[in-house]
């Protein structure tokens, strides 16, 4: 493995000079919990909300991305406005990065069974570097006898998001800003606004109700940013009595995911997924493991007028 993790862990050093540290952290199962990826979804709830998850990406790859992250979401004032807060650690390599966010978000009832929301998050981003610690198969390159400090760097998201029981649609800009990483004689952090390094998701799913026991969810993500082709995902997840979940997701990048979900409570969900690379990477890895939890502590004993659709 030693070979692998030479190649890997320049390969994102050399990424880490060409200033990508803009990189939006990946998980599959974001459809279980949207204000993952889109700000707009923290306007949705009713009530307290969050989830935890842990990803461990490419099992088996030196240097691989191990990505941990925390939210939760209240309603405050007249119900009209939700605020958050997200946490994510991300690690590839050398390179570790953490998101702090602050989330905002104002919905308007559209219908008795629609709501419409906008969210905004404002997010400080640390990113460290121990570029000492790359292997360089003997050759000395200064640029790598030393680690960077640790580099704050501003960032917002924007987000909107349509939903009613059964289905939603949302649109989200994960990073407004360019968060550059530049080195002239000492490493330092940039932040600049450039449109051609902005990331813009489209999601949507639907929950098709088979029968009293069954219900079939599908739901897909778009992402799109300027000189990379568009990725796209397809997932569908079928669910036992609202209580079990077993699905697939299928990837344009080349990847499928099996997906598990138990609902402990009415409060409570557990979910896993196991992906698997269909190209060459997948002989080196042995797959990537994903396991979330997510909660919704209900005030009483009514339920929401407008619950956001989780599958």
């Amino acid at each position: 493995m030693r070979v692998n993790k030479i190649f890997f862990g320049l390969l994102l050093v050399l990424v880490g000079f060409a200033g990508k540290a803009q990189n939006q952290f990946h998980v599959t199962q974001y459809m279980t919990h949207h204000p993952l990826i889109n700000p707009g979804a923290v306007g949705a709830f009713e009530n307290l909300n969050g989830a935890l998850f842990y990803r461990a990406q490419w099992v088996g790859f030196d240097g691989a991305p191990n990505v941990a992250g925390f939210n939760i979401n209240s309603p405050i004032g007249n119900g009209n406005s939700n605020v958050g807060l997200t946490l994510v650690n991300d690690r590839i390599g050398v390179n570790n990065t953490t998101d702090v966010s602050g989330n905002y978000a104002y919905s308007i009832q559209t219908s008795l069974k629609t709501k419409l929301s906008f969210g905004l998050s404002a997010t400080l981003r640390m990113n460290q570097s121990n570029y000492a610690d790359v292997e360089t198969n003997g050759v000395v390159d200064p640029s790598f006898q030393a680690n960077s400090p640790t580099l704050l760097m501003p960032n917002f998201k924007f987000g909107t998001y349509f939903n009613s029981r059964k289905y939603y649609i949302g649109f989200a800009i994960p990073n407004l800003l360019h968060n550059e990483i530049v080195n002239n004689g000492g490493y330092s952090g940039k932040t600049t606004f450039d449109f051609s390094q902005m990331h813009f998701y489209l999601h949507g799913g639907y929950k098709f109700e088979i029968n009293p026991k069954f219900d079939l969810n599908v739901s897909t993500l778009l992402k799109q940013v300027a000189g990379a082709p568009l990725q796209s995902d397809l997932n569908v997840l079928a669910e036992y009595m609202r209580k079990f979940g077993l699905g697939f997701s299928y990837r344009t990048s080349n990847e499928i995911a099996a997906l598990a979900q138990f609902r402990i409570n009415d409060m409570f969900k557990l979910g896993y997924s196991y992906d698997y690379t269909l190209n060459n990477l997948g002989n080196y890895s042995s797959g990537s493991h994903e396991i979330m939890f997510v909660f919704d502590i209900k005030s009483n004993a009514e339920e929401p007028v407008i619950e956001a659709p989780r599958f």
